[in-house]
């Protein structure tokens, strides 16, 4: 049983993608958690499928009060099953699928039990770089001496180095320290999980990535960018946290610097990522003649699938549309943005 779980690691590829095509029926609608709630409907549709049992050990819903696979919560058909971690975000970038804006997509990782960091309703710092600048970088270095040591290890000035950060009221001082070396920043209004992992893309427009965003994001980009040989370091935030969320965290938050071995502590078994809104690397879900479609990035053990897994479905012939049928709202809209 364990054995055909981690051969045929398909499902969770499927769950992706139904996922990022229901909410891409809010896409542009200004409803954020009409979107969330149709991504986390049907990552739940899927995961019922699969004969595992699924734990989730990292999720973003409690952290930016959303629908949610909750934090512990166990998922799968077979009491017997596997028993795996799962790290995910239903859906990344809310903003960008509610705005119809570039950037949005579901996501999810699998490891074996106990394979990954647990970063429950946390801020993290983050550090993430390509493959050129692994071992160069550490969260324990300034904003610069981590500059201008991946502009060497790139070959570029610091004038060429473009940095991704978040827009946010905690990253002054550190957008002016980026800001003195020369470099570039992109601003990012929401969403830096991509940012991170376009890193590993040498034409993505992303040199590296800085700054304190949600720990399950920074799990899931620590999961790609190993896979893809970058390299990535996080701390985890409590007192951030709790400014930003007017709540006490019940529960004790590390606060020391972690490597990428210590954020996925054990090979993963798969990592997939569909966008719903075009992405840097991938375009988001698309509709041609009444069939959907959808391109998603995925890591499968050792080896890596990137820019082949297109994907053209007659949903109204197709079993998800069962589970369509079964939600009210999305099966209004769905058959109202796709032609028979």
């Amino acid at each position: 049983m364990a054995q055909d779980l981690i051969t045929n690691l398909e499902p969770f590829t499927r769950a992706t993608e139904f996922a990022a095509i229901l909410s891409a029926m809010y896409r542009g609608h200004g409803d954020k958690k009409a979107a969330d709630r149709a991504a986390v409907y049907a990552f739940k549709c899927i995961f019922n499928e699969i004969p595992m049992q699924g734990r989730i050990v990292s999720t973003e819903g409690s952290l930016d009060k959303s629908h949610s696979l909750e934090y512990g919560e166990v998922v799968g058909c077979d009491p017997n099953g596997e028993q795996v971690d799962i790290a995910i975000d239903p859906l990344e970038n809310t903003a960008a699928c509610a705005g119809g804006l570039a950037g949005a997509v579901t996501v999810l990782a699998v490891a074996p039990r106990d394979g990954f960091l647990r970063a429950e309703e946390t801020y993290m710092w983050k550090l993430a770089v390509g493959p050129e600048a692994r071992g160069k970088v550490d969260l324990k270095k300034s904003v610069t001496e981590n500059i201008l040591a991946t502009a060497k290890a790139l070959d570029k000035k610091p004038s060429q180095l473009s940095v991704a950060i978040l827009d946010r009221p905690r990253h002054k001082k550190m957008i002016e320290e980026i800001r003195a070396t020369g470099a570039m920043i992109m601003l990012l209004p929401a969403g830096d999980l991509m940012p991170a992992i376009a890193t590993c893309f040498p034409d993505s427009g992303v040199d590296m990535v800085m700054g304190a965003g949600g720990g399950p994001e920074g799990v899931l980009a620590a999961a790609a960018i190993q896979a893809l040989g970058g390299d990535f370091y996080g701390r985890l935030d409590k007192e951030l946290t709790e400014k930003e969320t007017g709540e006490k965290l019940a529960f004790k938050v590390p606060t020391h610097i972690m490597s990428l071995k210590e954020i996925v502590k054990k090979p993963v078994y798969t990592i997939s990522i569909t966008a719903v809104t075009d992405s840097y690397f991938l375009k988001g879900v698309y509709y041609d003649r009444g069939r959907v479609n959808t391109n998603t990035f995925v890591v499968r053990g050792e080896s890596t699938t990137f820019g082949e897994n297109h994907n053209s479905r007659d949903i109204f012939k197709h079993n998800w549309f069962d589970y369509i049928k079964g939600d009210p709202e999305i099966h209004k809209l769905f058959t109202s943005k796709i032609n028979r």
